[in-house]
């Protein structure tokens, strides 16, 4: 249920600028992937990324557990990855299934078509309201093509 009176109206919070990424995580044999747009880096030196995961997620249940996630940065044009990382769960089906990936120095999925990732060992995690967050200390990264973020539109995924 929103916080707020906004029948009606466009929500503020919909309006903060961010990235659309697919986040990546095991625990011990289970995998998921989930689309995000809360991803933030907390450091640079030594770079560390936070996520998060909303408690209706499959990933929800894997975040508790796993040790390491991958923060897969989506390019422009993406949008339809996005969606089915977004839309679909993982205790229905596998999202994964159909997309090209490899496995990354955890042994995480990486998604072979994305503008980059990174690869993180987790360090903290903590329940805000409605989301765990999880922070990770980035051990690999790539960037993959010379492309461009893809900016989160609220109006592209309604």
């Amino acid at each position: 249920m929103p916080q707020f009176n906004t029948a009606g109206k466009r929500n503020a919070e919909w309006e903060i600028p961010s990235g659309v990424f697919v986040v990546t995580l095991k625990a011990g044999d289970l995998v998921n992937a989930y689309a995000a747009g809360w991803v933030v880096r907390v450091s640079e030196v030594p770079v560390i990324i936070q996520v998060a995961v909303w408690e209706e997620n499959y990933s929800f249940e894997l975040a508790q557990e796993c040790d390491h996630f991958v923060v897969q940065i989506l390019e422009d044009g993406q949008q339809l990855v996005a969606r089915h990382f977004g839309r679909n769960s993982g205790r229905d089906m596998d999202k994964l299934a159909g997309f090209e990936t490899h496995p990354g120095i955890s042994g995480v999925p990486i998604l072979g078509d994305c503008l980059a990732h990174l690869e993180c060992e987790v360090i903290f995690r903590r329940v805000f309201g409605d989301h765990m967050v999880l922070v990770g200390k980035a051990i690999d990264s790539t960037v993959n093509t010379a492309g461009r973020a893809l900016i989160y539109h609220h109006k592209d995924y309604q």
